[in-house]
């Protein structure tokens, strides 16, 4: 009896294990769906084109491509792809620089003007490496000095005398990228190169010929016509260098980020055609690399997207550009006059059952893409109407361009 019992608990057992790898391989596959469709929306509507890998507990569990890497050659994305990363780059500098720490090169405390005696500052290398400095950035020395060719050395001196001061220049990584050139005495690249080999991975660099890097994209323009993509200029790599400058994938990236570090990276590049998102949660052991070349820069929003898919919460699609049927009714309450700043106010008129904003001499006609959301053809701008929580009145409405959130306007006048 004892042995029937026990042979029946094992059964049991057997039976509920076995449900519940089923229901995990099913749950598995409802948010790899849900993934797709997130990511395919974003394709659909021309912001993103690129990979999305997620990683739990070290293992990947989702890695996917979507778009091309080379429209005009059509050529397609694969593990080895490359991708320019931006403010990403400072990981791999960050690291390099570490590596030097710890073989007694220098230490963090030191000023910099010790082994850079050009640049005669008060600020030590941790200072750099936490953009603790207040160094103006690259571009506004070139706003205020256009003839001048780029030179960190040089945009550092006159970054000091500035007075327009950002909180994390890229002139803080370009100098550390000179740091580890002075002290190692051979190139950013090289350094770059020994670092990748010591942690083994092959598909990082900052300078390479003959490489399957991406190209990168820089808009997508709205006109009733085809898609035209426009691809991206090569920018400088003197000024992107160690700041910007590195090149990756996100096979790579996983080895190249500390999984116990909280992350939350992204950005795109202006003049590269490029957008990127690291997303790294201890807590969770989840990593959301969103590497694209598209300069559309919705990859935070897309790695936003897929963490709240895996958390299993709501998450969010942008709307369709293609019109919507909506009760006209609708249109006489979003109609008015919208206050953006003291200087400026604009109207919305309701005209011939259609909806027109007035931009300074132009009269914009607004497409309904849901029942309180309108587009722009000719742009990737739209407006959506808010109501008041307790009248329910139209009271103001939000400004977006491309994104699912956007600038909130107040309506002064119906």
């Amino acid at each position: 009896m004892t042995k029937n019992i026990y042979c029946l608990l094992i059964l049991i057992f057997c039976s509920i294990s076995c449900k519940t790898d089923s229901e995990k391989k099913i749950e598995y596959l409802e948010k790899t769906e849900k993934i797709n469709g997130l990511a395919n929306r974003y394709l659909e509507l021309n912001r993103f084109s690129g990979i999305i890998l997620v990683t739990k507990n070290s293992n990947i569990i989702y890695n996917e491509s979507f778009g091309l890497a080379d429209y005009e050659n059509q050529k397609t994305f694969s593990d080895k792809t490359t991708f320019k990363i931006g403010k990403i780059s400072e990981l791999i500098t960050e690291n390099i620089i570490r590596e030097m720490v710890n073989k007694n090169k220098f230490q963090l405390s030191d000023s910099i003007s010790m082994y850079i005696p050009e640049i005669k500052a008060k600020f030590t290398i941790n200072d750099l490496l936490n953009h603790n400095t207040n160094l103006s950035g690259i571009q506004q020395i070139q706003q205020e000095n256009p003839v001048l060719k780029y030179s960190t050395i040089e945009f550092t001196k006159l970054a000091m005398q500035s007075s327009d001061k950002i909180e994390n220049s890229d002139l803080d990584y370009n100098i550390l990228g000179l740091l580890i050139e002075r002290i190692s005495g051979t190139s950013f690249q090289k350094n770059v190169q020994n670092y990748c080999t010591n942690i083994g991975i092959y598909n990082t660099y900052f300078l390479k010929q003959d490489t399957l890097l991406a190209a990168g994209y820089l808009y997508n323009n709205y006109r009733g016509k085809d898609d035209e993509l426009h691809k991206s200029p090569s920018a400088d790599s003197n000024i992107t260098f160690s700041s910007n400058g590195i090149k990756s994938n996100a096979h790579d990236l996983i080895k190249i980020i500390n999984p116990n570090n909280k992350l939350d990276i992204y950005g795109y590049l202006e003049n590269d055609g490029f957008s990127y998102s690291i997303q790294n949660y201890p807590e969770d052991k989840t990593t959301i690399i969103i590497l694209s070349n598209r300069r559309h820069p919705v990859a935070k929003e897309i790695s936003t997207g897929v963490y709240q898919i895996l958390k299993d919460k709501d998450y969010r699609l942008p709307l369709l550009r293609q019109p919507f049927e909506i009760d006209k009714k609708l249109l006489k309450e979003y109609s008015g006059t919208y206050n953006m700043n003291q200087n400026m106010n604009f109207d919305i008129l309701n005209e011939n059952d259609s909806l027109f904003v007035i931009l300074g001499p132009n009269k914009v006609h607004l497409i309904p893409q849901s029942s309180n959301q309108f587009y722009m053809k000719q742009t990737d701008a739209s407006i959506r109407f808010l109501r008041d929580s307790t009248n329910n009145l139209v009271n103001e409405i939000v400004l977006l361009n491309g994104f699912l959130d956007g600038e909130k306007v107040k309506r002064i006048k119906k």
